[in-house]
């Protein structure tokens, strides 16, 4: 059986008393295992996908990640569990506008202060991206720049990616080429995926499929 690297168990999430966001969701997550969460806007995914990486804290239930429970950690403990065990990618790129493509890659690296020139050449490499290396993100289109966001996310070596709408803002060929990316970071480089979208089935992805709304999540057929 494949090592879980998320566990989540009767997972609740209301804010300052209102309605529940998210009512008891469980979710494994096995390592290399790609998991599609779909649902409409307002469903919970991005507070599912924040709880999963330890950027929010659940009001009931526990997560882990890698085996350790991360419900209740300090912010300085869940800051190194997002550094090395949780890569994320976001609707938007979110790269720094100041850094060449290879600096944003190294980025994460230089923060855990571990050496950065042999892994940043790999996942260029990876990635098709080592013509856009001196680039800075405003000189590449968006769905390369979310190609150096998948790289990004892979720097430390993270035993999972969560990525929320990561192909919402782009056209049908840079949606593709992202996916790819995806695939790549499953198969080559051992990372599970939890990519959550508005869209019941995303085209190429080959995932285990579930649905969130109203803060209940269901596996679909």
């Amino acid at each position: 059986m494949a090592e879980l690297v998320v566990r989540a168990r009767e997972i609740w999430k209301s804010y300052d008393g209102r309605e529940d966001v998210l009512c008891g969701v469980d979710l494994d997550v096995a390592a290399a295992e790609a998991i599609l969460v779909a649902g409409p806007n307002g469903s919970g995914k991005t507070t599912l996908l924040s709880i999963l990486g330890g950027l929010d804290t659940p009001s009931r239930g526990s997560v882990s990640v890698g085996g350790r429970e991360i419900s209740r950690l300090k912010e300085s403990a869940l800051a190194k569990i997002r550094l090395h065990d949780v890569g994320f990618v976001f609707q938007t790129h979110n790269l720094i506008d100041d850094l060449t493509v290879e600096e944003n890659v190294a980025l994460p690296l230089r923060l855990a202060h571990r050496p950065a020139d042999t892994r940043v050449a790999e996942l260029l490499g990876a990635f098709d991206l080592r013509r856009l290396a001196t680039r800075r993100p405003i000189e590449i289109s968006v769905g390369e720049a979310q190609r150096v966001a998948v790289a990004r996310a892979l720097a430390n070596g993270p035993k999972v990616i969560l990525a929320d709408e990561p192909t919402a803002a782009l056209d049908g060929k840079g949606s593709a080429a992202v996916l790819a990316a995806f695939e790549v970071a499953r198969t080559a480089f051992r990372a599970a995926l939890v990519i959550a979208s508005h869209d019941a089935a995303v085209p190429g992805l080959a995932a285990e499929a579930y649905h969130l709304e109203n803060g209940r999540l269901s596996r679909r057929a």
